[in-house]
């Protein structure tokens, strides 16, 4: 409840912050932070390295062994920000953009910064003080979106959008460490890090394969079709993206620690799970066969004409996000099993896959690579949960037979909502969008009254139970 409630007040300030902040710039700044994220980000893997979900999976206490870990990853973290302010440069000239260069530069320092908070935030996780990381997060979230809107309001353009992450992580940090109360020993010993840096080493190559499978189609679009193009597939696919962050990345981080302590009893592990995408399903499913369904009212009536180019790519990316809130779960299964190198070696063995398909795409611009990346993910989602499953004994029958109900509501409630826009006359936007997005909420509810009544009471119990009203 606590990570719930949280992840709602952060996900209205950053959708806010964001809608603000495309009227504010131009699609041409969003690209230009995304040619640099592509790179940084690559590099911010290293600095984590993994081993904050070793804490949690290992259930270490040893005071010994969690400094060593924070110091470790602090000086990787330092010479990785070190690494990518020399190569700056080099970025510029790959996208043939001066402009790139210092944008680079200055996000960099992101990566300092997670590489300092990456163990004492899963100190936290690990002993489930799920109050105190989203007090930090939530804090370090306005803070950021308010620099960040302050900025744009001055004209700073895309360095607004930089400033943003420095100023939300840095804040974050500092009250990571004030609420949780954890400070490193002057230590350092590399054999009490040894099992954590054995399991963090196979989780980063995952992470790593996973990271560049989710960046080449806008690492292909920035080299080969543009900023403003680029500026316009980011845009939508940070849309896509928020169900994933907000619902599934709500549920993910509680999951996790949970399957670590129910690894040895696979019976209420596999309960556990399927309940845990129950309830990701109830939620994201609608969302984002909603976001189908008004995609065109939305852009127009939130960010403006300008951004109109957007909706192909966002209709098409709306049923990756469908996806991807399902299939961000799986990690936790291979993590919670200790098996990261089977999870190292499904992910990439699902990459030519997802290559092959982008540069395909390629060949008809943004709106290509955004159908080749729905392709590939739907092929990559049952090739990576035919394995996980194995290791746990679930069965592909009763994971679809836990979806298949919210999916059906959801699709109800799709077609009907477009039945409404085609029959609706002219009217304001906004007046426009608000009836369809009522007229949805009432039909999927309505559904889910009709075909999916035990989830949703399944759902009222567990809520009950979370605030102590479950007598």
């Amino acid at each position: 409840m606590w990570t719930g409630g949280g992840q709602v007040v952060k996900q209205l300030t950053q959708i806010s912050t964001s809608v603000l902040l495309a009227r504010l710039l131009t699609p041409q700044d969003f690209g230009l932070l995304g040619m640099a994220l592509v790179f940084v980000g690559v590099a911010q893997l290293f600095s984590d390295f993994g081993i904050g979900s070793a804490v949690v999976q290992g259930q270490s206490h040893d005071q010994t062994a969690l400094s060593s870990a924070f110091w470790a990853n602090l000086a990787v973290a330092g010479v990785l920000t070190i690494f990518v302010i020399l190569a700056s440069p080099w970025v510029a000239h790959f996208y043939v953009n001066p402009d790139i260069g210092p944008v680079v530069a200055a996000t960099s320092l992101t990566l300092f910064l997670a590489g300092a908070q990456a163990v004492p935030q899963a100190i936290l996780y690990r002993d489930m003080r799920f109050a105190d990381t989203t007090k930090a997060n939530i804090l370090g979230s306005v803070a950021g979106s308010i620099v960040a809107l302050t900025m744009a309001w001055q004209g700073f353009g895309v360095w607004s959008l930089v400033a943003q992450p420095l100023v939300g992580s840095t804040l974050t940090l500092v009250l990571i460490f004030r609420l949780g109360g954890w400070l490193p020993s002057p230590e350092f010993s590399l054999g009490s890090i040894r099992d954590l840096v054995r399991f963090s080493g196979g989780l980063f190559g995952a992470n790593m394969v996973t990271y560049m499978q989710r960046n080449t189609d806008s690492l292909l679009i920035g080299k080969y079709i543009g900023s403003g193009p680029l500026g316009y597939y980011q845009m939508a696919y940070q849309l896509m993206l928020y169900p994933l962050q907000q619902v599934s990345g709500v549920i993910v981080r509680v999951l996790f620690p949970t399957l670590s302590k129910l690894q040895n009893d696979l019976p209420r592990l596999r309960e556990g799970y399927l309940k845990a995408i129950s309830g990701i399903a109830l939620i994201t499913f609608p969302m984002m066969m909603g976001l189908f369904a008004v995609a065109d009212e939305f852009i127009r009536f939130v960010f403006g004409e300008k951004w109109v180019p957007m909706l192909p790519i966002l209709q098409i990316l709306s049923w990756v996000g469908l996806l991807q809130s399902i299939s961000s779960t799986v990690g936790s299964i291979y993590m919670s099993q200790g098996k990261v190198r089977q999870l190292f070696l499904v992910s990439l063995g699902s990459t030519p896959v997802l290559v092959l398909a982008l540069a395909i795409g390629l060949q008809w611009n943004i709106l290509g690579v955004a159908a080749g990346y729905a392709f590939a993910t739907f092929v990559v989602f049952y090739f990576s949960i035919f394995f996980a499953f194995r290791l746990v004994g679930l069965s592909l029958k009763d994971f679809h037979l836990t979806l298949w109900r919210p999916f059906l509501c959801a699709l109800i409630m799709m077609g009907m909502v477009r039945v409404a826009a085609a029959g609706l006359p002219d009217m304001p936007i906004g007046l426009r969008f608000g009836l369809l997005v009522g007229a949805g909420v009432l039909v999927y509810t309505v559904a889910s009254l009709l075909i999916n009544r035990a989830h949703l009471a399944e759902l009222k119990v567990m809520i009950l139970s979370a605030t102590g009203r479950n007598q």
